[in-house]
């Protein structure tokens, strides 16, 4: 009886070759290999060491070397190939002749993807001869399932220099150069490398765009931002494009789970400085760092009780208007209310069918709010299911939470498990919490308990958005204790101590450093606190004029989430219906 074994994947890798370090073949193979790969190697340069150093020695690959080493390949019978991957060639000619023998792999085995790094250049500076430019833009690419260029690169291949006018747009203008890049052959375009700071981001962060153009001309992309490191690196574009077929070969495309952070927030009127520090300041440099963010405004989830419809409607706008005056971007980030979307409610119901109502009444936070109670609203026990629904309609990969949702958490991933169990398809990832320190800022009048909307004290919290004398007052008023010194000690001076957590939030200063600076100007607490009312006060107000002019025009506020809802909806649509088609809908 003969035993079937699966077939290892062979690549064709042609590139260059040193001796000492590692680029080309040598940074390349390696990395195949270690994914499981069998790599056949052909070098189109075979020198002492990367063109780094000063003086490099060795040969090149000539036009009738390259064809005599296809033809013995062929001879042999040893021709075939799931992967091609190219990188530096340094001719025309030598293209010319890549080209030929991809073409007929090709024709012999339709299913071979061609993975094309077009080592051209960088920072402005040619490695190659135009030939090699012009070879690459008419022969390669129409050939070329993938494209991995750098920025320089990009606009060798598409002919004309990307020029950015920090009118908001910068981002629109590389999605149209990539898709350019797309309909001279490739499928999947991925520029490897771009300085945040040319689209108007920061000078310490690179970013990666990716394109990929589908069967019915539609295009899915991503970004990914990383840190850029200072010193000279070498080879790490041959990794790159090593990884990235190694990728493929394993998902059969560029996107599995984008990265992808969902916040949520009860529509409450404006926060307070609690939510602000605790959460939306966060939110804030997630986004700013370059995270895809979707923000919504949970007015489903507000209504597990009955509310005074004006007052929800109300609420909601407040919510977002605030929310935006602090900095959420509606260009970078979704913002739009969750009851927008029917997919929702349609999701809760689905997944519903995968727990039990033993499993969502072991949840704490549910155990713990029905306790006292002798008749629990439906929508009180559903929520923990929605919740769910709202993380896996967006396929969200993170999640900023407190510990206190860990529970909801658990209950989300035992339904991407139930799901998995009963319909073996993994189309859900399974979100994690984001390792964010949550500062927990207590009440002003009582800070053995967290600042809070439901407390019926007024002087209790600050909202963001409040009038300066209000703030002003708020803060000076605020209980503390009968020793004049600033010290920190959450269990014996909590009122204090709240003080400097809020100052440590606004000011991103060590709790260590406010302590000693206000010892060392010999601040009492009362001095204390007309420093942070001033520090306050001066944080909230652009926020706050921001606020007032979104709140004072309704129509314009309404049509961001409207932008909102539409960019929301894109995902969910596609989420709903492939969760549905599993299932045995439609």
């Amino acid at each position: 009886m003969s035993i079937k074994t699966k077939r290892i994947p062979r690549v064709l890798c042609i590139q260059s070759h040193v001796v000492h370090g590692f680029v080309g073949n040598k940074c390349a193979t390696f990395i195949l290999q270690l994914y499981g790969f069998e790599v056949d190697v052909i070098n189109s340069v075979h020198f002492s060491n990367h063109t780094g150093y000063n003086v490099v020695k060795g040969s090149i690959l000539s036009v009738d070397e390259l064809r005599a080493i296809f033809q013995g390949l062929m001879a042999n019978e040893i021709f075939e190939y799931d992967y091609i991957l190219t990188g530096y060639m340094g001719s025309g000619e030598l293209l010319h002749v890549v080209a030929e023998y991809v073409r007929l792999i090709k024709s012999k085995s339709p299913h071979v993807k061609y993975l094309c790094d077009p080592v051209i250049g960088d920072n402005e500076k040619l490695y190659v001869d135009q030939s090699c430019v012009e070879m690459y833009k008419n022969t390669i690419l129409p050939l070329a399932d993938i494209v991995t260029p750098n920025d320089f690169e990009l606009e060798q291949l598409i002919g004309k220099q990307i020029q950015f006018n920090h009118d908001g747009n910068e981002e629109q203008i590389i999605w149209q150069s990539l898709q350019s890049l797309n309909n001279m052959g490739p499928s999947h375009v991925i520029l490897s490398s771009i300085s945040a700071a040319k689209l108007g981001g920061k000078k310490n962060m690179l970013q990666m765009y990716a394109s990929s153009k589908t069967s019915n001309n539609q295009y899915e992309t991503f970004r990914i931002d990383f840190p850029y490191l200072e010193g000279c690196f070498t080879g790490t574009g041959d990794l790159f494009s090593a990884l990235i077929l190694a990728w493929f070969h394993k998902e059969n495309n560029l996107i599995m789970f984008q990265r992808r952070i969902l916040c949520g927030i009860q529509p409450s009127n404006v926060p307070h400085v609690g939510n602000y520090l605790g959460a939306i300041k966060k939110w804030i440099d997630l986004q700013n760092n370059g995270d895809n963010l979707i923000v919504m405004l949970a007015d489903l989830h507000a209504v597990t009780i009955p509310r005074e419809p004006d007052t929800l409607r109300k609420s909601t706008l407040e919510t977002a208007a605030s929310l935006i005056a602090c900095g959420i971007d509606p260009k970078r980030s979704i913002i739009y209310r969750q009851s927008d979307l029917h997919h929702h409610t349609q999701l809760s119901w689905l997944l519903g069918t995968l727990t039990t109502v033993q499993k969502v009444g072991h949840i704490p936070t549910y155990k713990s709010k029905v306790k006292d109670e002798t008749s629990v609203p439906l929508g009180l026990f559903l929520y923990p299911i929605l919740q769910s629904a709202d993380i896996l309609l967006f396929k969200t990969t993170h999640l900023p939470i407190g510990e206190d949702q860990i529970p909801h958490l658990q209950l989300c991933t035992y339904m991407i498990e139930k799901f998995y169990h009963y319909y073996k398809q993994n189309i859900f990832p399974v979100p994690e919490m984001m390792a964010t320190e949550t500062m927990r800022i207590r009440s002003l009048r009582h800070p053995e308990q967290k600042m809070s909307k439901s407390d019926y004290e007024e002087r209790s919290r600050i909202d963001i958005m409040d009038d300066e004398k209000i703030i002003q007052d708020r803060v000076m008023k605020a209980l503390t204790d009968f020793n004049a010194q600033v010290s920190y000690d959450r269990e014996q001076r909590p009122g204090v101590s709240n003080l400097i957590d809020i100052y440590s939030g606004m000011t991103n200063q060590s709790i260590e450093n406010i302590v000693a600076e206000a010892q060392q100007h010999n601040l009492n607490t009362a001095a204390f606190k007309k420093r942070l009312a001033e520090i306050i006060i001066e944080h909230f107000r652009p926020k706050r004029l921001e606020y007032l002019k979104l709140m004072n025009d309704r129509t314009y506020l309404l049509s961001i989430l409207d932008k909102g809802r539409e960019r929301a909806t894109e995902i969910a649509d596609k989420t709903l219906n492939e969760v549905k088609h599993i299932m045995g809908f439609n």
